[in-house]
């Protein structure tokens, strides 16, 4: 299907007496790389980067009062105001509108008070009393304080105050946040504001924190200075706070107090719907947005999972909002407004909606996945010119040899890439199946590899003796991990299929395994697969037979055994997960993991914890779980974890002048971790 260069989210659109060059808004970010509160220089790249690649407005996600360990930049003294204009400054070349984000999550420090928990009601964003709030840092779970008079007025103030502080430093506008759950949105909703003075009770009182916010604001910048806002469309909470049909009351009571722009979100963090995870489609929540759009005259955006720049088009197009809001998209392709203006959709590196970005801003430092400059563009601005020009081999065509490959190769190196299988992608190409996001993502790799000068070498195995033949300058070993040893009987039945052979059938390639029936099919499936690759067809075939037969014992509850799990179950098998540790999923992120696990309940999976394989036999998996045999019927087994790889890069460690080891055969991981790992590869050779 041919893509159509977008057009109307280029359009120049005002917002207060601001002017936009485009309709691309990069929401603020808590990317967690401040220096004691202020501007790093880490920071400073990041956004400076982003600029550059033609967004129009770029939010800075700041707090108008002290937090324990926040990812956020400091706004509550003067203090910040040089390193915020230095920011400004650096910006301003390029085009891009800034903004600074005021935002306070769930807690105030007053004064020389310790940093509490706070709320409307004493109440946390549960609505209900008795249910304890984890904040991070040194702070025990705690039930929040209820806000007195005096407390709101100097929350008030304070927005006021950072506000004319963001106009000191040459910023161009200002954010409230009340959205989420945070306390400004705690007031907003009758789950948690059960206040009965001024701050309570009626729609008016409830939003009177909002709008005093707001006056303030306008007081302390002069009455024009633009102020923009988030708010959630609906909590999404139950029907126990506020719905859209709230929302559209509340909306046209900012616009008359002299809001100038509203991004619409949705739900609370703690609601129990799935909003931005990979399984939710893209634009699942611009209705909202186009609600709120429907009772105001001032621009509104949406932008809650949506990364796909043709989706960000269509919507904006369509009439149903007036811009759009991407960060994650952003963060994986600061060009992505510059590429999709001049029509070079398929040069977008495309987010794979991991959230790894989102979930590391309480645990920092923030990277990204599918681009491993993020965080870095302080250290590696651009692929800058080798001193000397080397000869390279990189063995193994998966994500870190690939990466590792393209930037060697942009440094200027001379680059030979040798891969086994018949085709570039290792691990990515069964991920690619149980995952639809990473499909794409493979597709821009291969393509950005195939536009340099790479000497690619399909089915070909990398042996010590044509190391030696080739006599490299530098060898970077990223031939992805091993299985790891289960030493159980009957761990080599004819019922098991290794996470290789997975990949070998995938990658073109057919494992010698097995009965004739078995070899027949698995050389069939190869054949397809090597002419034929398509991992949204490949994913639809799994509900037939094979590789995967119908009930199937996935051996590693970890996120790949999980992820694994949740396909196939969505295929029609009858799928258990036996996990050792007392955790199922515990290497994936908060936001993840709940919904991995409930599709999985939902779908009937067998989830096992505390569980040891004993044996493998012809019917299934024996296993003793707290002491007690349990069996697992299945007719296939699919042992989960690898191992590391190391013997080709250990028997040339000090006879070739550089050897790195990157990916799955260094240390298994992630994606973001062998893609990280071949980034810095071919920056340091």
């Amino acid at each position: 299907m041919t893509r159509k260069k977008p057009t109307k989210l280029f359009e120049p659109i005002m917002v207060g007496n601001m002017e936009l060059k485009n309709r691309i808004k990069m929401p603020a970010m808590a990317i967690a790389m401040g220096e004691d509160g202020g501007m790093s220089e880490a920071a400073k790249a990041f956004y400076v980067e982003r600029a550059k690649g033609g967004v129009a407005l770029m939010g800075v996600s700041c707090t108008p009062t002290r937090l324990i360990e926040d990812p956020m930049l400091g706004l509550y003294d003067d203090r910040f105001i040089p390193g915020l204009k230095d920011l400004a400054e650096s910006v301003r070349p390029y085009g891009a509108r800034l903004y600074t984000q005021m935002g306070v999550g769930y807690s105030w420090g007053f004064g020389d008070s310790p940093v509490e928990l706070v709320s409307p009601s004493g109440l946390t964003c549960w609505g209900r009393p008795g249910t304890p709030f984890r904040m991070g840092g040194p702070l025990e779970p705690t039930m929040p304080r209820e806000l007195t008079v005096d407390e709101i007025q100097q929350i008030v103030e304070a927005y006021g105050d950072c506000a004319r502080r963001t106009q000191e430093a040459g910023f161009d506008a200002v954010e409230i946040i009340a959205a989420v759950g945070y306390v400004t949105a705690q007031f907003m909703s009758p789950a948690t504001n059960k206040r009965t003075d001024q701050y309570g009770g009626s729609l008016e009182n409830r939003m009177r924190l909002f709008l005093e916010i707001i006056a303030n604001i306008k007081k302390k910048t002069g009455g024009d200075f633009p102020i923009l806002c988030r708010i959630s469309g609906a909590d999404l909470l139950d029907g126990k706070g506020y719905n859209l049909e709230d929302t559209k009351k509340m909306a046209p009571m900012l616009e008359k107090a002299g809001m100038n722009q509203i991004d619409v979100m949705a739900g609370w963090h703690n609601a129990n719907v799935a909003m931005i995870q990979t399984q939710v489609p893209q634009g699942s929540w611009v209705h909202l947005a186009e609600g709120v759009k429907s009772v105001v005259n001032i621009p509104v955006a949406a932008g809650t999972q949506i990364q796909d720049i043709d989706v960000a088009e269509r919507v904006v197009a369509e009439g149903r909002v007036d811009m759009v809001y991407m960060a994650r998209a952003l963060v994986a392709d600061p060009e992505l407004p510059r590429k999709a203006q001049t029509g070079r959709l398929d040069d977008i590196r495309p987010c794979m909606n991991c959230c790894r970005c989102m979930a590391a801003s309480d645990n920092p430092p923030v990277h990204c996945t599918v681009n491993a400059r993020m965080g870095r563009e302080w250290k590696y601005p651009e692929e800058r010119p080798a001193k000397d020009n080397k000869r390279v081999l990189v063995v193994g065509g998966g994500p870190a040899g690939m990466e590792a490959a393209r930037i060697a190769t942009l440094r200027g190196h001379r680059v030979t890439l040798c891969e086994q299988k018949p085709k570039l992608g290792g691990a990515m190409l069964l991920s690619s199946i149980t995952n639809p996001r990473i499909g794409p993502v493979l597709r821009y790799m291969t393509r950005e590899v195939k536009k340099l000068s790479i000497d690619v070498r399909f089915n070909t195995e990398v042996t010590p003796e044509m190391v030696r033949e080739v006599n490299p300058d530098v060898l970077v070993v990223a031939q992805g991990g091993r299985a790891a040893p289960l030493e159980v009987p009957g761990i080599d039945k004819d019922i098991v299929l290794s996470r290789s052979d997975a990949e070998s059938i995938l990658g073109g390639r057919f494992p010698q395994k097995g009965g004739l029936l078995r070899r027949f099919l698995s050389l069939g499936a190869a054949l397809f697969v090597r002419f034929f690759y398509n991992p949204k067809l490949l994913r639809r075939l799994l509900r037939f037979p094979f590789p995967f037969r119908k009930r199937v014992a996935i051996l590693g509850g970890g996120f790949a055994g999980v992820e694994l799990g949740e396909t196939l179950a969505e295929n029609g098998k009858h799928v258990a997960i036996v996990e050792a540790s007392k955790r199922m999923g515990s290497d994936i992120d908060i936001i993840h993991r709940w919904v991995f696990l409930k599709n999985l309940k939902e779908a009937g999976a067998e989830l096992l914890t505390k569980a040891e394989v004993v044996e493998i036999t012809d019917k299934g998996v024996k296993v003793v779980r707290e002491g007690s045999p349990h069996f697992i019927e299945a007719d296939t087994v699919v042992p989960i974890n690898i191992t590391t790889n190391k013997e080709l890069a250990d028997t040339f460690e000090g006879k070739i002048p550089q050897v790195f080891v990157v990916g799955d055969c260094g240390e298994p991981a992630k994606l973001q971790e062998a893609i990280t790992a071949g980034f810095v590869a071919g920056q340091e050779i």
